[in-house]
């Protein structure tokens, strides 16, 4: 009832609003065209008002559906930018398919909905309190909705990894490749070949580059699309570098061999830093986890014989 009333006092206001609206835009003007209007006689002036009226009308029609249309072309573009960004995340993750990003979100649906069916009737064949089963529902819902997601990007992360490891000794492959006469094409082909077991993903990633320039696609285009299903920055600087020696005319095999020494170089780096942190680290593991097994260890035994010693002595003294 309340919510009848509310939408009736809306509903009336705003048509007050619009035909006070419609009656002062008709009170400006001008006194000839009132003349005219009189002159022309009760009749004409009738059907222009009316007329008016109904252009008004129109108009406020037309923008209203204006409005709506760029409401939902703004809505379409949004969804398009996060379906594409959806996508993007999953071709970094491996899942290529077309039906991949359709069973990422069902995913996302279905699974927080078993989980809430699941915990609902565990709590009730279990005989647990509403209050703990709403908890547990919350739970199962809020683990259920962001499980794929952390999913997804700790297998983003684990790729990126991998190739980021692999790149230096596979560029190192490509100047071998290079100097002895071989084209980027065959390289590729050669590195793909050769890293199907140290590195499936970075033998993956090349052969899918040579399969798009032998399909047509330019090279370019191929190498840009590398990146972007890879997101390494590394692969990146790579790209970046071929594209840059292809239009200059530059040596192919003197930049590989710079980029691969700098790539060789950074992995040490990253690996030194990796290093010094693991003595930061491990601070707290000895502080809160080792040093008071050891106390127990060392002074347990001390202690209990001091205790065995003073405790009947105090008992005796009292």
């Amino acid at each position: 009832m309340v919510l009848f009333l509310t939408i009736a006092v809306f509903v009336a206001m705003t048509l007050g609003i619009l035909s006070l609206y419609w009656l002062l835009e008709s009170r400006r003007e001008s006194i000839p065209q009132r003349l005219k209007d009189i002159a022309k006689g009760p009749t004409d002036a009738r059907t222009e008002v009316v007329s008016r009226i109904s252009g008004r009308v129109a108009g406020f029609l037309k923008s209203l559906r204006e409005r709506k249309s760029t409401k939902e072309d703004i809505v379409a573009m949004i969804t398009s930018e996060q379906l594409s960004g959806t996508r993007m995340l999953l071709s970094q993750a491996g899942y290529r398919r077309p039906i991949a990003h359709q069973i990422y979100f069902w995913t996302r649906v279905v699974l927080p909905t078993l989980l809430v069916m699941f915990v609902f009737t565990l709590g009730k064949a279990r005989g647990m309190p509403n209050q703990k089963i709403l908890f547990l529902l919350m739970l199962g819902l809020f683990f259920g909705f962001l499980f794929p997601i952390a999913f997804v990007r700790w297998k983003v992360r684990m790729r990126k990894q991998e190739i980021t490891d692999a790149l230096p000794d596979g560029l190192d492959l490509m100047v071998v490749c290079v100097e002895a006469g071989l084209a980027l094409n065959a390289a590729f082909v050669r590195i793909a070949e050769e890293f199907k077991i140290s590195s499936p993903i970075l033998s993956e990633e090349f052969d899918i580059v040579n399969r798009e320039m032998v399909a047509g696609k330019p090279r370019p285009e191929a190498l840009r699309a590398l990146s972007d299903r890879t997101g390494v920055e590394e692969v990146k600087s790579l790209v970046a570098m071929l594209i840059q020696t292809e239009k200059l005319g530059t040596s192919l095999a003197q930049s590989l061999r710079v980029h691969s020494d700098s790539l060789r170089t950074k992995r040490r780096q990253r690996a030194e830093e990796a290093a010094a942190k693991t003595t930061i680290k491990l601070v707290f593991p000895l502080v809160f986890l080792l040093f008071p097994a050891l106390f127990v260890v060392i002074l347990g035994p001390g202690m209990i014989q001091i205790a065995t010693i003073l405790f009947p002595v105090m008992m005796g003294n009292r």
